[in-house]
């Protein structure tokens, strides 16, 4: 069972390494799980923004889940994200996934037209009646055009399929505002999707994060998290700024360029996106990597 003590912590927004022919590397991809387990991870998030979710085909996206659980066995926990413009396509998809072996969903609002605050809710109200796994509100205007009223997250707290809410908006007070608006549900993790206010997330009252760094500085998060559990400011501090100065390298070219580059730069697997996305050019990976060598990443 699914609960926000268990999605407490730091999760990774798995990127998904990718053939020349724009089929799943799944090599890549298995050298990419044993680096984030190795560096501590809680959970694996893949299909999502950082997984290209929404540029991969629905059986890409199932093949994309069986092939994590596969290698990850029973444990640690699974939390893809589906990607549809209609409720009745995400439950499908749930139901999917609940075959594969996810142990709950990431689920954004459909990124066509504008929606109203009441729309919003009735949305997610209508997935969770028919979900067949648990879910959380992925909040993510950026990419959506929509931001989930904290009022409405509050409303949705309650419901037993609702079990949390990823906040990739950047918007510190939006994050505070949804904290406040959970704060008496009882089943209820808020994680911020901008390692960058891990720490400070975590300060007001926030559970952890589902970043994208973790592709590639596991430890980084993994680190921020633990010694705010230990109350170990000062080590926080250093490893909350050393985590910054990763991630603001990494924000380049077109999401997740930038961390699809630092993993080639590991070794890890090749910088391609999913097509027709272009990489970073030789010129931007060239600045990318020099900078990741002046932090300490040769």
């Amino acid at each position: 069972m699914v609960d926000a003590e268990r999605l407490s912590g730091v999760h990774v927004a798995l990127a998904t390494p990718i053939e020349p022919s724009g089929e799943l590397d799944r090599a890549g991809l298995r050298g990419l799980l044993d680096r984030v387990l190795d560096g501590g991870i809680f959970g694996i998030c893949p299909t999502g923004s950082t997984g290209e979710g929404p540029r991969l085909t629905r059986a890409q996206r199932r093949e994309v889940l069986r092939a994590v659980r596969e290698h990850v066995g029973d444990e640690p926990l699974v939390v893809p994200a589906p990607s549809g413009l209609t409720s009745h396509d995400v439950i499908d998809e749930l139901e999917e996934f609940s075959g594969l072996g996810a142990d709950a969903a990431l689920i954004a609002v459909p990124s066509y037209f504008p929606m109203a605050e009441p729309d919003v809710l009735r949305y997610y109200q209508a997935v969770a009646d028919s979900a067949a796994i648990p879910f959380l509100i992925y909040n993510i205007p950026p990419m959506t055009g929509v931001s989930v009223p904290p009022w409405v997250v509050g409303e949705l707290a309650s419901h037993p399929k609702v079990v949390g809410i990823k906040d990739s908006s950047r918007d510190f007070e939006y994050f505070e505002e949804v904290v406040y608006a959970t704060a008496g549900s009882e089943n209820f993790a808020v994680l911020t999707g901008s390692d960058t206010m891990l720490l400070a997330s975590m300060v007001v009252g926030g559970d952890g994060t589902i970043a994208a760094s973790a592709n590639f500085v596991p430890e980084l998060g993994v680190g921020v998290y633990s010694n705010v559990q230990k109350e170990d400011w000062p080590e926080a501090h250093r490893l909350q700024r050393r985590l910054f100065e990763v991630v603001r390298t990494c924000r380049a070219g077109v999401p997740p360029g930038g961390w699809k580059a630092a993993l080639e730069h590991a070794g890890v697997c090749s910088r391609r996106l999913v097509p027709p996305a272009d990489p970073l050019s030789d010129a931007q990976y060239t600045q990318l990597v020099r900078r990741l060598v002046e932090l300490g990443y040769s």
